[in-house]
């Protein structure tokens, strides 16, 4: 993936499979091509040469692929993008939003949830720890649950793929952890989480490090050796 406007080339020969249910991070540091990588996975960034495809599908085929695709597939963005002044249940229910009629509209808007997603929410929010957390506003909850709650709005429309940029930026350690448990709890889906945190990255079976947009390392153990190959510096 190039920008040649600033002459750069973001994500340099990638040659990478991801199996289905499989948990993988990407590590890297700020500008190592992890994002650019996940804009390609979601059809954001087309790819200079070679191919993309996800189940089979091309993220830049026939609008009907497109929309296939982006139906299945789940995303956490850095930052969450949670609406803070509404309840973490109505901002988990957003995930579905593509999804509602107008009755279901007015059903969230006085305060429950439509029928079709109430179950399957709850069985979410309880997996993950935020069940009684979902009739607060946002921002009255901790960055920690505030994830969480992403997450649940992610998985909600029951996706197959789920991608995860920087997930734990910004939280204190614990936070952070508790965070990662719940990403590895997910079920059924195949996930990439894209970090800078050699912490989070130990806590995954697989890790592909980038470095200058190339992968300099992908597999399991990752060890100090491999991390300053990853960052530069000894680990």
């Amino acid at each position: 993936m190039d920008f040649p406007a600033r002459g750069i080339r973001a994500v340099d020969g990638v040659d990478l499979e991801v199996r289905a249910g499989e948990q993988v991070v990407l590590l890297g540091r700020s500008g190592a091509g992890k994002t650019t990588l996940l804009r390609a996975l979601l059809g954001g960034v087309p790819a200079a040469t070679g191919s993309v495809r996800i189940g089979g599908r091309n993220p830049w085929g026939s609008p009907a692929e497109v929309r296939a695709l982006r139906r299945s597939t789940g995303v956490i963005r850095q930052g969450n993008d949670l609406v803070l002044g509404v309840s973490a249940r109505l901002n988990a229910l957003m995930g579905t939003a593509s999804q509602w009629r107008l009755r279901d509209w007015v059903t969230a808007l006085r305060g429950r949830v439509p029928a079709a997603y109430a179950e399957r929410l709850a069985a979410l929010a309880d997996h993950h720890g935020i069940a009684d957390a979902l009739d607060a506003r946002v921002h009255e909850l901790s960055g920690g649950q505030r994830q969480r709650v992403a997450l649940c709005r992610a998985l909600l429309p029951g996706p197959t793929l789920l991608l995860a940029d920087e997930p734990t930026s910004g939280l204190d350690p614990a936070a952070a952890q508790t965070v990662v448990a719940a990403l590895r709890a997910t079920e059924g889906v195949t996930l990439v989480v894209a970090t800078h945190d050699l912490g989070v990255a130990r806590a995954f079976p697989r890790t592909v490090a980038l470095r200058e947009g190339a992968v300099v390392y992908d597999g399991p153990d990752f060890d100090a050796r491999i991390a300053e190959r990853v960052y530069g510096v000894p680990a």
